[in-house]
């Protein structure tokens, strides 16, 4: 996996690079210089093209000189606007070198008026951490402008005004069409809306080892190859792949149970067994003939639920499941009667939010899949506050209660509660579609019963639910995506 850092960590990160390695801050001002050039040269033809480069008072600013050389060098010469020459070490010392030997690079300390093709903007980086005001403000609102006149602006290390620990904006934010960020990503490049003022974002590695960063780095990403279903052995039998048991439909809701059971088949497990109202059964052998269907009436079945509980080897709860007090009968005696991984979705969460601590009665492992509005009645916490501090909200929650929370938004935040966080990086908003969370709860219960442990099959559970849905998105447009394109898509 690839590790994510915060300001904090990546400052840290590359301090321990130059003090303790031995990596001068010249040579990774060079290599960020080179990979930048590199970035914008493959994304824009830079001949005959007018380039500005922005720089601000700290290193950030440096790397943007020193890209005005690297540039100059190729007989491509930028106007290079510097806010404050009397700035940090490093862009003095960037500054020095282009003055010595390009002493024609139109240097400015003010905006110009005129248009741009191409602006870099390399105004803070990863160090602004506060409200941006005055001269910066016009500075950015400059930029900006030229953007939206079709300026293409590509930003260093991270847009400025986007808060790399959050991904929230201070007041105001660089929008990039292309972001080259160093060593690894930051927080902000994926959360939003940070990840929307990124643009594209380009990793590249300038020499800070990885081995440093991922030193207590607690927030990661997949590489693309890692985003699979388990394997399958050769000699192997329907047993070998896990049994599910879906506790899901009430009366007029046969469809949420039907989403969660086929994607959870076509996510590999061998076997499923749906746990339904009674009015569903014929509505649910008619539709997914390869599941296994038991039904309950009026009352709660102790009997008959706790047979279907023994014969599982995980279960999911929750879509359409109604938030009736049988709901709730079934749901509390699952959760103290269950010996096997439970993930908890839907209507279950909304019952659970009446009565939180019942969670303290599970004897397994429990996933929770809650989007804002239900994360907002689980805690008690505004979505407008819990959207903007997603990961700590689910690794709060994971912590206290002891569960995997997927607190589902744009960008999905998997938390353990040992404080592990993995940020989900694919998907669309096609998936913003009813039904789409029962196909996610279906994949996460699947992969979890075919034996991988529950905080990797929620993170792996979201990643290939994204993945299905990109593609079905690439196939048919978001416009036009239900949640049953996104379990045609299931790889």
């Amino acid at each position: 996996m690839i590790p994510v850092l915060d300001n904090r960590k990546m400052q840290k990160a590359d301090e321990y690079t130059q003090h303790t390695l031995g990596l001068s801050q010249e040579v990774l001002m060079e290599r960020a210089a080179l990979a930048s050039y590199s970035v914008l040269s493959d994304a824009v033809s830079l001949k005959d093209k007018s380039i500005l480069i922005v720089c601000g008072p700290g290193n950030n600013g440096g790397d943007g000189v020193a890209l005005a050389r690297i540039l100059s060098e190729r007989d491509i010469f930028p106007d290079v606007v510097i806010l404050k020459k009397d700035g940090s070490e490093g862009l003095q010392k960037q500054l020095k070198i282009l003055n010595a030997i390009y002493p024609d690079v139109g240097i400015m300390s003010t905006m110009p008026e005129e248009m741009y093709d191409v602006t870099v903007d390399a105004v803070f980086g990863i160090s602004c951490n506060r409200k941006i005001e005055g001269e910066y403000k016009e500075v950015i609102d400059r930029i900006n402008a030229m953007h939206d006149m079709g300026s293409f602006v590509m930003a260093l290390d991270i847009p400025s005004g986007v808060d790399a620990s959050t991904g929230q904006i201070l007041g105001v934010g660089v929008k990039a069409d292309l972001t080259v960020t160093f060593g690894t990503f930051k927080i902000g490049h994926l959360l939003y809306p940070g990840a929307l003022y990124s643009g594209e974002v380009t990793l590249k590695d300038i020499g800070i080892p990885l081995s440093v960063m991922e030193e207590g780095a607690h927030v990661h990403i997949f590489h693309d190859d890692e985003i699979a279903l388990p394997p399958r052995q050769a000699y192997t039998n329907k047993g070998s792949y896990g049994k599910i048991l879906i506790i899901a439909g009430s009366k007029g809701m046969a469809g949420a149970a039907i989403l969660c059971a086929e994607s959870a088949l076509r996510s590999g497990c061998g076997m499923v067994r749906v746990y339904t109202e009674e009015s569903n059964r014929q509505i649910i052998q008619t539709a997914l003939k390869e599941a296994i269907v038991s039904t309950y009436e009026d009352k709660l079945d102790k009997k008959g639920l706790q047979n279907a509980l023994e014969w599982c080897d995980a279960v999911a709860i929750g879509p359409g499941l109604s938030r009736s007090d049988l709901a709730r009968d079934i749901l509390l005696y699952t959760i103290e009667h269950s010996d096997v991984p439970m993930v908890i979705d839907a209507d279950a969460l909304n019952i659970l939010s009446k009565d939180v601590d019942m969670l303290s009665n599970a004897k397994a492992d429990v996933v929770i899949t809650p989007h804002l509005g239900e994360m907002e009645r689980l805690t008690g916490i505004p979505v407008s506050e819990i959207s903007g501090h997603l990961i700590s909200a689910a690794r709060d929650f994971s912590k206290s209660y002891s569960v995997i929370t997927v607190l589902k938004d744009a960008r999905t935040v998997i938390s353990s509660p040992k404080g592990e966080v993995i940020v989900n990086i694919n998907g669309n908003n096609g998936m913003a579609t009813a039904g789409s969370g029962d196909v996610l709860t279906g994949i996460i219960a699947s992969i979890r019963a075919r034996g991988l442990d529950s905080f990797t099959s929620a993170a792996l559970g979201c990643a290939i639910h994204g993945r299905a849905g990109d593609l079905a998105k690439d196939a048919m447009g978001e416009d036009h995506m239900i949640a049953g394109d996104i379990i045609n898509y299931i790889r």
